[in-house]
């Protein structure tokens, strides 16, 4: 596999931590909300950020300033990775050796990858299941009360990063909750994060999650209500067309 060419670009000096936490987007865009309410609920602060020539050309914009997709994260004793933007998919394991890497350089003992699993939609019980990098990170499974998968496959970014863990015998899991594939889901998101925040005893808000949940069901609710109108319609005027004279 080619090497390309990633630089990360360090802003301020980086605290002592021994986990880090990585939340891409995949299905139900689980690791995508995840990130984002730990640094809206936590007041987590910018501390780094990944360069590669092969990005498309993005910046993500806050408060008028520019800022790369891909930037780490410091607060209550972790760091954190995440993404603005879908990892192309030839870039995963690259992007996934690049963190792995730059973790073991920093001396973090423990990866948390968020992620979610195709589940059942409609359900508000959003189950947690784990993935590890090797046996001797299972007691992070039971820590954090996740049941592993015995067999199965996961895909994107999060594969890439256990499997360079497990190359590197860094300790990993992947915290993968049943999810929404069609939408985002904030429900699993919260009950992702609540483990979460037993595991490190802390306190993360997950009630505007439960609240943007029942909106957003509803609102798709309506559209597919509104979609199976229309195609009944459609069905209707073509079972009856015009007639000529």
């Amino acid at each position: 596999m080619e090497r390309k060419d990633y630089k990360i670009i360090e802003e301020t000096t980086l605290p002592e931590v021994n986990t880090l936490v990585a939340g891409f987007p995949g299905i139900g865009l689980i690791g995508g909300i995840s990130s984002e309410q730990l640094i809206n609920s936590l007041s987590l602060h910018q501390v780094a950020s990944i360069h590669c020539d092969d990005f498309p050309p993005t910046a993500v914009i806050f408060d008028g300033i520019p800022r790369r997709p891909v930037r780490f994260f410091a607060g209550e004793g972790f760091l954190l990775v995440k993404s603005d933007m879908v990892i192309p998919s030839q870039l995963s394991f690259s992007m996934a050796e690049t963190i792995i890497d730059w973790a073991v350089e920093k001396q973090v003992e423990e990866v948390i990858i968020f992620d979610g699993i195709p589940g059942a939609e409609d359900t508000e019980d959003k189950k947690i299941w784990g993935a590890v990098s090797s046996h001797s990170a299972e007691k992070q499974a039971k820590k954090l009360n996740v049941e592993l998968i015995k067999r199965g496959a996961i895909s994107g970014i999060a594969s890439a990063l256990l499997l360079c863990a497990h190359e590197k015998k860094l300790e990993a899991i992947a915290m993968l909750a049943e999810s929404s594939v069609h939408i985002p889901d904030p429900r699993a998101s919260a009950a992702l994060l609540d483990k979460f925040a037993e595991y490190c005893g802390i306190e993360v808000e997950t009630n505007s999650l439960l609240e943007s949940a029942d909106q957003l069901e509803d609102q798709y609710s309506q559209l597919v209500d509104h979609t199976k109108k229309a195609h009944n319609e459609m069905k209707h005027r073509s079972a009856h067309p015009p007639l000529y004279g």
